[in-house]
């Protein structure tokens, strides 16, 4: 079989030439490097070119990176999408999450030797997802619900989800209560869990270590965060770590929240169907992981869900 000679294609945005230059200096020599200063014309590339990655800076005159990640991804779903700006951009942060699905989050100024790595994996998933996939796993049956669990110590929030959840996907869920990490732990090991809603801070534990080491271990949970939190740094940790799928505020925004839960269904089975796209939401090692003994429970757990 022939093998292929492309080289990866990768779109770089930014409005300030200089950037664009040291980039391009970069990445010419293992990639096509493409790059404009307007958004507008980024989307028009994306229309007629195969772009693997596409790495846009956020505070841009015409078009903010957000926008034109979330304009790209119904565009070109396949291309994988990241964000270059400051961590002080909470908004920019957000929208990432919510509107462009990021595969990470890079700070500038950046470190070249972190920047090619980061770009190159980024690259590399989306080469490896044009390979045929394997047979097509069968659908579950149309009515097997499946688990939604809620980690949050505020008993209002619980019962203000539970409530939204059976009025908006009758059916759909059973959903799972915890109010501490160990409970969350014992509901994971004896329930087939797709989704995981939790709040960034619950009681004295703090939740992103959990999520970031969850992720790791079984890409397939789909999680949400629902939080009051807005801390920049913390939530770019949750991409780049933990790639949540969806950022909600505290008081819950009902509309808000059924459509990130919504997104998360759709998320879920698309990934029942295609588990290789799971690829796509490959994370870094966390700067900070739970105490092993609750690393091996995690191991665990899903070992035993996947023998059974």
């Amino acid at each position: 079989m022939q093998q292929t000679t492309e080289k990866p294609t990768l779109l770089f945005v930014d409005d300030e030439e200089r950037i664009l230059r040291s980039l391009r200096m970069l990445f010419a020599a293992n990639y096509r490097v493409l790059v404009t200063t307007d958004g507008r014309e980024a989307l028009e590339i994306l229309r007629r070119e195969k772009v693997h990655a596409l790495i846009s800076d956020q505070r841009m005159p015409v078009m903010a990176g957000v926008d034109l990640l979330r304009q790209a991804r119904e565009i070109a779903p396949n291309t994988m999408r990241l964000l270059l700006t400051g961590y002080s951009d909470i908004e920019a942060v957000i929208g990432s999450i919510n509107d462009g699905e990021v595969f990470r989050y890079i700070n500038k100024p950046w470190n070249s030797d972190d920047i090619r790595s980061i770009v190159g994996e980024a690259a590399g998933i989306a080469m490896s997802l044009e390979q045929p996939a394997g047979p097509t796993p069968a659908e579950p049956p149309a009515a097997a619900t499946q688990t939604l669990l809620l980690i949050d110590d505020c008993r209002e929030t619980a019962l203000e989800l539970k409530t939204l959840i059976e009025e908006s996907f009758p059916g759909t869920f059973a959903l799972e209560w915890a109010t501490s990490l160990g409970e969350a732990m014992s509901i994971l090991e004896r329930e087939n869990v797709s989704i995981v809603v939790s709040e960034i801070q619950v009681g004295d534990d703090d939740m992103t270590p959990f999520l970031k080491t969850l992720k790791r271990f079984k890409p397939h949970v789909v999680t949400i965060v629902l939080t009051s939190f807005k801390d920049s740094a913390l939530l770019v940790g949750l991409i780049n770590q933990g790639q949540v799928h969806r950022f909600l505020p505290k008081p819950m925004r009902r509309v808000m929240t059924v459509r990130g839960i919504q997104s998360g269904i759709d998320r879920s089975r698309e990934m029942k169907r295609r588990p290789e796209i799971a690829r796509r939401h490959k994370v870094e090692a966390p700067s900070r992981e739970l105490e092993p003994g609750l690393i091996s429970r995690i191991r665990g757990l899903f070992a035993r869900a996947e023998s059974r």
